[in-house]
């Protein structure tokens, strides 16, 4: 992993280097192997503005998927990411249930599936028990300062709008947030 990740010693830092890899200038990230590119290929490009967006000002993104339908196969727009829970970003990401979005902070007690096969779902966020260790497998080879800082002060957030197929509402007021 390169030295941007080991030198990280903030949530902050993590947020600037995961929009550098949103915009092609660090070749990944800890949890991902390769580049950045595979969501120019699944229609998610105009996710990225609004991703790096989001990164910079301190809401660091691990994982986001637009809605579609296409036949059988179904997804409901979401993002996931951790942000310091004194950043005054947190609340305004919590607001957002205000517009009709779920926003669930930490882990999910129960299973929300984000993505749909047939009817049966194919990618879910939440209902299992997460592993004391998941900050570090998540960021391995991230900087000691900045696992501490997501350990003691990071706060996980989950943001869907849980009708399916419906990709103008999440980001949008994702860009009202951050702009």
């Amino acid at each position: 992993m390169g030295t941007v990740w080991r030198d990280a010693r903030s949530i902050a830092d993590l947020g600037q280097n995961m929009a550098g890899w949103l915009e092609g200038r660090i070749p990944s990230w800890p949890n991902y192997d390769g580049p950045f590119g595979q969501e120019e290929e699944n229609g998610a490009r105009h996710l990225v503005p609004t991703l790096i967006a989001l990164n910079q000002a301190g809401f660091v993104t691990v994982d986001s998927q637009p809605a579609r339908v296409d036949g059988g196969y179904r997804q409901r727009a979401n993002v996931t990411g951790f942000v310091h829970n004194r950043n005054p970003l947190l609340g305004q990401l919590v607001a957002l249930q205000e517009q009709g979005l779920t926003v669930v902070r930490g882990w999910p007690k129960r299973q929300i599936a984000v993505t749909e096969d047939d009817g049966q779902p194919f990618t879910t966020i939440g209902g299992w028990r997460m592993r004391r260790d998941f900050v570090h497998y998540l960021w391995r080879g991230v900087g000691r300062q900045a696992i501490r800082e997501l350990r003691e002060h990071g706060a996980m957030v989950h943001i869907i709008d849980m009708v399916w197929g419906r990709d103008d509402r999440l980001w949008p007021a994702l860009d009202g947030v951050v702009r």
